[in-house]
């Protein structure tokens, strides 16, 4: 499945993601999901992996599972180099081995110190922030579009209030806004801000199971909640399908991440699955309870509350 992005170019639906990807696991990993139907690479320069993941491209592509052409490949620009966007996007080609990425994004709606490191990297908790206004940010991003070694230009972790400014000095306009999205953290004003303004959002951690340490806060895990696990066994599928639909239902993409292809095969089956109009309300109508990524604890502010 494929959504039509506003400057016209097509972006499959599921994205397959590489946050928290193990560099030994990377390469296999990407040729995998590849071969087992996903074009859609999601990455970013924080993530450490843009080698491996580059490694990965070019080994589907050597196999002929698929050709450049048919494969959306996005990656994302960290904070530390909003001065400087395009040495850090050639940075990531560099990595990636490609000579243009389909999508380009500012990773938060924030500059930090910058630095000179040709390899970004953050430890949470510990963000020095950088007086850089965003509109400087973003209009490196046109340039790169202008340049061709982007195709399409978006934003990730950004609220409705600071797209609404982005739209009075945007000369392209963002195609998405990836940002956390569950039926414990719905953000229904902001994924209806989106589609209204033809931003697809694109969800991250719809999934998730939270690690015991100190930097999630909110340990409640969404694949055990009773609501869902019953829908699950309604319609014979597992909890994390029938969480991909409900995604799907409300007009969002979304990024999932394994290294296990049974586990590939199942995130790309919600595509296929359609709840009824009930069970969906039922999810719906789940109260909110946290977020996962809690940018508090990252940055020491709370951008969404």
């Amino acid at each position: 499945m494929e959504v039509e992005l506003r400057n016209g170019k097509l972006m499959p639906l599921v994205s397959f993601g590489t946050f928290d990807l193990k560099k030994a696991d990377c390469k296999q990993a990407i040729v995998e999901a590849v071969r087992t139907g996903y074009t859609n690479i999601d990455c970013a320069a924080i993530y450490q992996n843009e080698i491996e993941v580059g490694d990965g491209i070019q080994e589907a592509l050597s196999l002929g599972l698929v050709t450049r052409e048919k494969l959306f490949v996005t990656t994302k620009v960290w904070m530390s180099n909003y001065r400087n966007i395009r040495q850090a996007c050639l940075n990531s080609l560099k990595r990636l081995k490609l000579s243009y990425v389909d999508q380009y994004l500012l990773h938060w709606p924030f500059a930090l110190q910058p630095s000179e490191d040709e390899q970004p990297t953050f430890v949470p908790g510990t963000a020095v922030f950088d007086k850089f206004p965003l509109h400087l940010a973003w209009a490196q991003m046109e340039a790169l579009v202008d340049e061709g070694l982007v195709k399409s230009i978006g934003v990730s972790n950004w609220t409705v209030g600071l797209l609404n400014d982005l739209f009075g000095y945007a000369r392209i306009f963002p195609v998405t806004n990836q940002f956390e999205i569950n039926p414990y953290n719905q953000k229904k004003e902001l994924v209806d801000f989106c589609l209204n303004n033809r931003i697809i959002p694109v969800a991250y951690r719809v999934i998730y199971r939270p690690p015991d340490t100190a930097l999630f806060d909110f340990k409640k895990c969404i694949l055990d909640d009773p609501i869902i696990n019953e829908i699950a066994q309604k319609y014979g599928k597992s909890p994390s399908q029938v969480l991909l639909s409900w995604c799907l239902s409300r007009n969002c993409s979304y990024v999932v991440k394994t290294v296990t292809k049974s586990r590939m095969l199942e995130n790309l089956d919600p595509q296929f699955l359609k709840m009824s109009s009930s069970d969906l309300e039922k999810i719906n109508s789940m109260p909110y309870e946290g977020e996962y990524n809690d940018t508090f604890l990252l940055f020491g502010i709370h951008l969404f509350k």
